[in-house]
């Protein structure tokens, strides 16, 4: 399911509601750029440099139609480091650890967020807009894993199919000690993964710019 869909479906969600909804005080999460970048990449367009802006124009709309919707507190995501992640390391078996071109890939859409999101907050009335940057969390826990308590960066949790080059669990076997991982599948970030950047989130201005979200819920 698409965004577009999504909004539709959160737009009929609201408007068929029996309670009456403020949306200016609830918190709206977005989460998206992954799965585009990689069906690109498969296209074989990775290599584009508009890539970028190809994905964050469109975005940009979409966070309109939920301000449109009440939407004022939103708290959007930029993508991981492609390229490390365990899919893309078994499917291209890099030199290096990542796949650099991948990590290109997403840096090039995560540039153009800033001032997107800038943009947009300065252009509609009473909006904040905060960029978390998934991107360093990940990059500060490959430098120094073990002051997260992660012992494997490279792996999975649980074992993939790169033959079928399918990045989920293969028949459904999980490791027992998955807080030591980044990576539940080829593709996902483990709970603990995600717990360290909420966390971090919550109190950093240089995770969550440009305030952080207990500021941001706060306000």
């Amino acid at each position: 399911m698409d965004l577009d869909e999504q909004i539709m479906l959160f737009k009929s969600s609201v408007e068929n509601s029996r309670n009456s909804f403020d949306l200016s005080k609830s918190l709206i999460f977005i989460n998206m750029g992954q799965n585009d970048m990689d069906l690109n990449k498969k296209l074989g367009y990775d290599a584009s440099p508009d890539m970028g802006q190809y994905l964050a124009e469109p975005l940009s709309k979409r966070l309109q139609m939920l301000y449109d919707l009440g939407g004022r507190k939103f708290l959007v995501s930029n993508v991981l480091p492609l390229g490390c992640r365990p899919f893309s390391i078994s499917q291209e078996k890099p030199i290096t650890r990542c796949v650099e071109r991948l990590n290109k890939l997403a840096s090039q859409f995560n540039n153009y967020l800033p001032q997107m999101l800038e943009d947009l907050q300065s252009t509609l009335p009473g909006s904040n807009f905060v960029l978390l940057d998934v991107y360093k969390v990940f990059e500060d826990v490959f430098s120094e894993p073990s002051s997260y308590g992660i012992s494997d960066i490279s792996h999975s949790c649980c074992a993939i199919d790169s033959v079928k080059q399918i990045p989920i669990c293969k028949n459904g076997e999980v490791c027992s000690n998955r807080n030591q991982y980044a990576f539940f599948d080829g593709i996902h970030p483990t709970e603990v993964m995600n717990s360290i950047m909420i966390s971090r989130c919550l109190k950093e201005s240089t995770i969550c710019k440009p305030i952080n979200l207990m500021k941001l819920v706060m306000g």
